[in-house]
């Protein structure tokens, strides 16, 4: 594993270490689990721009829109049940 220093804005590394708290990780974890979800989203990204370059948009714009106008009948979810499908509780 790589050593790594790093200047940071004081009022930055405050953040950092509020949220590294409330998460219950130390600054480090922290520091390391945000990067690597940052690194993670840019080769998602890389991954589906090269994806769509050889794509019909016209086609899978129809696909999406025929997909998102399929409905169910029923009613919504309460916002209890939402929480519950969410936290469990």
């Amino acid at each position: 594993m790589a050593t790594l220093s790093l200047r940071v804005r004081d009022g930055l590394k405050r953040k950092a270490q509020e949220l590294a708290e409330r998460e219950g990780v130390s600054l480090n974890n922290y520091i390391n689990a945000t990067l690597a979800a940052s690194v993670a989203q840019e080769q998602a990204i890389a991954f589906f721009e090269d994806r769509l370059r050889t794509v019909d948009l016209e086609a899978l714009h129809r696909r999406v829109t025929a997909l998102l106008g399929e409905t169910r009948p029923g009613r919504e979810p309460s916002p209890a049940e939402v929480d519950k499908a969410i936290h469990g509780r």
